[in-house]
């Protein structure tokens, strides 16, 4: 072969070679306009630039987002998309704006709210004590200045010395036509580590993916402290005689409070007890939510921590501790004082008072929520886990639960699943036995 042959051929291989990045890197502007674009319903977002890498990862950088009805900011380093490259390659400029993946991570990094001279959005945060990250009220009973109960901006400022950062990690997956398994990872260093995941049902099995209008039934919840509880409870022992016991009693002494006047029911000494071990530093907590009514997810968005609780069954497990169904039990009025007795009926008179009001109101009409079985199904099962070592996957628990990330390790007792972070990797281990399938999307 001449030298202008190869020349001619070493050409054509770069030509091959470059028009397929070049097209990844054409459509993901596009793909990131609409990622954009559909986060927009719940704000106001910019950023500075689009990344592209070989292996069709997706980088937006330097972000800010300003959520509906607030002035205050919040900045983000960075957000990694993660999805097929062939969508990248093959899709029009339209529909990469339109539609959103049957499949798709989003990392979140290093997000923080900016101070500014309005400080509406953290305050916000504050009063909801991180709801709907967290929950549990983190602790704020039997502590908390503020009402609902929630700690004050000066408590906050007591626990979290600097301001708090956060990485995020989105991950879902469109099992079927009408399913979606979804799994929020969240970091918060020297803080906690905080899991939300389950299966999201869609009203129709049309090509767009929306998520507003998908329905939740029950969503499974992990928490693993990593520094909060110390801060927390050095914080609520100064408030309670400089003692972390007696913050402890007396933050299950409110919940009793307030559980006689808006259940008529209290916890038992066992359930009690269980709480007040939940307040310990390094504990590990796992609790399954099942919504007494499947809700919209816009619907589940708008509620407050009180009306969730009001509205789901749980089932609970500290550490490695079987599940347990949380059931209140009935009032034991002789052990009730006659100040206490009396201040809890005069509450719970005036919140039959405006449970009459709002029952007054003009009714809106019941939703029927219909579920259809899926059609195609857009997933591959691993049947062999051994070989998915290294892989990013999906795995589904006996009680429901859907797990994403990347398979660590796997032996004859456990798996180790693992995200990677800016500040590290975190991992979840789950027991061979608990684990019913292993999956990768098509």
């Amino acid at each position: 072969m001449s030298n202008k042959s190869k020349l001619i051929v070493l050409a054509i291989l770069i030509v091959l070679l470059a028009l397929p990045y070049w097209q990844i890197r054409h459509n993901s502007k596009f793909f990131a306009e609409g990622v954009l674009s559909h986060l927009g319903d719940l704000g106001e977002w910019t950023h500075n630039s689009v990344d592209t890498a070989l292996n069709g990862e997706i980088t937006l950088k330097q972000l800010t987002f300003r959520p509906t009805g607030y002035r205050q900011t919040i900045a983000i380093d960075a957000i990694e998309v993660r999805t097929d490259m062939k969508r990248l390659l093959f899709s029009g400029s339209q529909k990469l704006i339109s539609h959103i993946p049957k499949t798709m991570t989003l990392s979140f990094r290093n997000a923080r709210v900016i101070n500014s001279q309005s400080s509406d959005l953290q305050s916000a945060i504050n009063r909801a004590n991180y709801w709907p990250m967290a929950a549990s009220y983190l602790g704020a009973f039997g502590c908390g200045e503020g009402s609902g109960p929630s700690y004050s901006d000066t408590q906050w400022n007591q626990i979290f010395t600097s301001a708090p950062r956060f990485d995020v990690e989105v991950s879902y997956s469109l099992v079927d036509d009408y399913h979606i398994d979804f799994n929020i990872n969240i970091e918060n260093p020297d803080n906690w580590f905080i899991a939300w995941s389950g299966t999201l049902t869609r009203p129709t099995d049309i090509e767009r993916i929306s998520f507003n209008e998908t329905i939740v039934e029950t969503l499974y919840y992990y928490h693993s402290d990593q520094g909060f509880n110390q801060k927390r409870n050095d914080v609520c022992a100064a408030a309670n005689r400089n003692s972390y016991p007696a913050y402890r009693l007396n933050s299950a002494d409110e919940i009793q409070k307030y559980l006689r006047v808006y259940t008529g029911q209290q916890m038992s000494d066992i359930l009690s007890n269980q709480y007040q071990r939940s307040l310990e530093q390094d504990i590990e907590l796992n609790a399954i939510f099942k919504l007494k009514e499947p809700k919209y997810l816009f619907e589940f968005a708008g509620m407050d921590q009180t009306e969730f609780y009001g509205q789901v069954d749980i089932e609970a497990a500290m550490g490695e501790n079987e599940y347990q169904k949380l059931q209140l039990t009935d009032i034991d009025f002789l052990d009730l004082d006659v100040d206490t007795l009396r201040a809890e009926m005069e509450a719970k008179q005036r919140q039959a008072e405006r449970l009459e009001a709002e029952a007054n109101k003009p009714k809106e009409l019941l939703k029927t929520i219909v579920t259809s079985v899926g059609k195609s199904v857009n997933e591959v099962k691993i049947y062999d886990w051994s070989r998915a070592v290294g892989q990013s996957i999906k795995v589904r628990t006996k009680r429901g639960r859907p797990i994403f990330g990347r398979l660590l390790a796997i032996d004859n007792k456990q798996l180790t699943i693992v995200s990677k972070y800016i500040s590290g990797d975190a991992t979840i281990t789950v027991l061979r036995k608990d684990v019913v399938s292993m999956s990768v999307s098509r």
